[in-house]
């Protein structure tokens, strides 16, 4: 049974979720013989802490509050690496994370991620991530970029090297862009939509981050690049879910009375569509040739209109699934959904370093 070192980064939601997952889950575990799961250290953006003796995860998030220096990560990581059998584990939303992934390849420690960020990075530096990984023969592991912990990465990439053409990808894959697109489909104000999402914590501090749909366009990058698409992010096609001039309010309360004078004329679109028996949904769309995201208007049949909530959908049409379509559907997102999905990737590499 292996012995697995984890350093994480980052103590938010996700990060909290993963402690309380490996706390409970670590003993059943070792019983099965699954792997040891040892959580040595921990950064943030304040602080951090590193313990080679493993440490309760439980107590991961006091024993970081209670540090007063931040040690370099590139140090964190060399000392990760001379335990062996080691991963970085990738909480956070930071945009200078793929510096940190090319250290910890270089010292043969595996990276497991749910940061989008590194993977939609211009083509050539993501390209490097993942020639580097291989080169020093470890594993980066990004199921949870996409649908937080739904399968969609690795069933796409089984399908493109088994040899399945894929003739197209649609996917509601925002459960904050999927939750509000719900509500005023139902008939709720925009505006009351956009503050109920807000007050649950679905969406940003700043709800425009959302509704401008880049985070659905570097999902849905990362999608297409699985399928070979030599595309960076300003070849996607992005329409956001409200008037792009709304968008451009920094303050916070401005923004929402913005949306509420446009209430009215986002119902009126809304009842047309109701009347015609379709709903509001926000996919993207990506073909061998192109990537697009933004609201589309679905008929009843259409495998998006069943959603709920903040539900995530993938639907992969290709040359074997051409008349029903391969659908991926269920919670796609929040800290526990994403914490799992994280720790089914380290359980993952723990395989295959006990298969051998």
């Amino acid at each position: 049974m292996p012995r697995i070192h984890l350093l994480v980064l980052g103590k938010g939601v996700v990060g909290g979720q993963l402690f309380a997952q490996l706390a409970s889950e670590r003993d059943r575990l070792r019983g099965h013989g699954e792997a040891d799961l040892v959580l040595v250290g921990v950064v943030d953006s304040r602080a951090s802490w590193f313990d080679p003796t493993g440490v309760d995860p439980r107590s991961a998030r006091d024993r970081l509050r209670a540090a007063t220096v931040r040690a370099p990560i590139g140090d964190l990581v060399q000392q990760l690496a001379a335990l062996g059998n080691a991963i970085v584990v990738d909480c956070t939303g930071s945009d200078a994370m793929a510096e940190v992934y090319l250290r910890a390849f270089a010292r043969g420690v595996h990276v497991v991620t749910a940061n989008k960020l590194p993977l939609a990075l211009p083509y050539a530096e993501r390209t490097e991530l993942l020639e580097t990984a291989r080169r020093h023969r470890v594993a980066l592991r990004y199921e949870t970029t996409v649908g937080a912990s739904l399968p969609v990465i690795g069933p796409l990439q089984d399908l493109v090297r088994t040899g399945d053409r894929v003739v197209q990808i649609e996917g509601s894959l925002s459960g904050t862009l999927g939750y509000l697109a719900d509500e005023v489909s139902r008939g709720v104000p925009l505006s009351i939509a956009v503050w109920a999402a807000r007050e649950r914590g679905y969406t940003e501090p700043h709800p425009r981050d959302d509704l401008a749909g880049t985070d659905v366009a570097r999902k849905a990058l990362i999608l297409a690049r699985e399928l070979g698409l030599t595309l960076d992010l300003a070849d996607v096609a992005v329409e956001p879910f409200v008037p792009t001039e709304l968008l451009a309010e920094p303050d916070l309360a401005r923004f929402l009375d913005g949306l509420a004078i446009h209430d009215a004329a986002f119902e009126g679109r809304l009842a047309r569509l109701r009347s015609e028996g379709r709903a509001l949904r926000y996919l993207a769309t990506i073909t061998p040739t192109a990537v697009r995201v933004g609201p589309i208007a679905v008929h009843a049949d259409h495998p998006a209109a069943r959603l709920r909530g903040t539900d995530a959908l993938i639907a992969f049409r290709t040359a074997r699934y051409t008349d029903s379509p391969l659908v991926v559907q269920g919670a796609g997102a929040g800290g526990a959904v994403t914490a799992a999905g994280l720790l089914g990737d380290v359980l993952a590499i723990a395989r295959a370093q006990r298969d051998g």
